[in-house]
């Protein structure tokens, strides 16, 4: 910077020089604007085009890193999973409506807030299918069940629902191969550890498929030997030691999303104790109760599914694909002062 120029490099999104330089040339500066090409082997800093419902969700993805020019942004497929985890845990229609409202009321103050609203939302939708009203199950039937009466199968849905999630994120894992040029070794490679997944999901229904898992690591090993620039032998053994690491990990990932059913369970045990010492408290103190209890429930419970919900997008999810290798885009504010255009002036 000097009294008569200041040059700025750096990357910018504006399609041409005109429309880089109107917002200066308002405030009274000149403006000349050259294009080159970047420098080998620069990271090009990347921007995350959503639309406007996904876009509270990239505070996600920004907790591991930018996701880089060659990454998925997954932040449209967590506009979907999160909703859907915190309200399967928090499952309760008037809660639910509480969570909503504040995320809608608050939202413009603090814009993080604004995940509240699909996550309420999915939780009266939620309390409709586990027939629960403000801590209440005797207001509306259950569309599907009663979470302490069916625990079983509430935790295999959870379950069912996470391997579901896991295999969304090894789809993501196979689109990044793509893009990245690198789809041959993904197919003689990784491909081989998602054939032994379906198998082990598979058995659970039908022992008979289980050998598919056999099949996987046969696979993986041999997909290694093939693509090795070495030893065929030792890669081959290293192939099979990665897909008994990675094989259990999946299905440790896998089981952890049993706690999605397990907090369920807990919502409404909690729920149940609540409206037990309400009804024990009598005609005035059952009201009183019953307040206060669904006040602790939205505070702690929320707090805690909210905790919950983004650890498995971390620890689970994200760890199939998402390395986030990029660099976040970040543009200069125009001046704030209009300045005399005259040499040597200042702002």
């Amino acid at each position: 910077a000097g009294g008569r120029l200041v040059w700025v490099p750096g990357g910018t999104t504006a399609d041409d020089a005109a429309s880089l330089c109107a917002p200066l040339q308002s405030r009274n500066l000149r403006c000349v604007v050259r294009f080159p090409d970047p420098p080998a082997g620069t990271e090009a800093p990347s921007v995350l085009a959503n639309p406007p419902w996904a876009r509270a969700f990239e505070a996600f993805a920004r907790m591991v890193g930018q996701p880089g020019r060659d990454e998925a942004d997954p932040s449209p497929v967590v506009a979907l999973i999160a909703p859907l985890l915190f309200g399967f845990m928090f499952g309760d229609v008037g809660q639910g409506a509480v969570v909503c409202a504040a995320g809608w009321l608050l939202r413009k103050r603090m814009p993080t807030l604004a995940l509240l609203v699909p996550g309420g939302a999915m939780a009266m939708v939620f309390g409709l299918l586990f027939g629960t009203v403000f801590a209440r199950e005797d207001l509306v039937p259950a569309l599907w069940l009663h979470p302490l009466r069916h625990p079983v199968e509430l935790l295999v849905a959870a379950i069912a629902l996470g391997a579901a999630i896991l295999l969304g994120g090894l789809a993501l894992g196979a689109l990044q191969a793509r893009w990245r040029g690198a789809l041959p070794r993904w197919w003689a490679r990784e491909a081989g550890l998602v054939l032994a997944y379906l198998g082990l999901l598979a058995a659970v229904i039908g022992p008979a498929t289980a050998w598919l898992a056999v099949a996987g690591a046969g696979w993986l090993a041999a997909g290694s030997a093939a693509t090795a620039r070495g030893s065929r032998a030792a890669a081959a053994f290293a192939g099979l030691a990665h897909f008994v690491e990675q094989a259990l990990q999946l299905l440790v990932n896998t089981v952890s999303f049993a706690r999605v059913g397990a907090f369920a369970l807990a919502h409404a045990g909690l729920s149940v104790a609540v409206t037990g010492v309400a009804e024990a408290s009598g005609a005035t103190g059952y009201w009183i109760v019953l307040v206060l209890g669904n006040l602790l429930i939205l505070v702690l419970e929320g707090l805690v599914v909210g905790i919950q919900t983004t650890r498995l997008l971390l620890f689970e999810f994200f760890v199939r694909f998402l390395e986030g290798t990029g660099r976040a885009f970040r543009p200069l504010p125009p001046p704030l002062a209009t300045v005399n255009p005259g040499f040597g002036s200042s702002p």
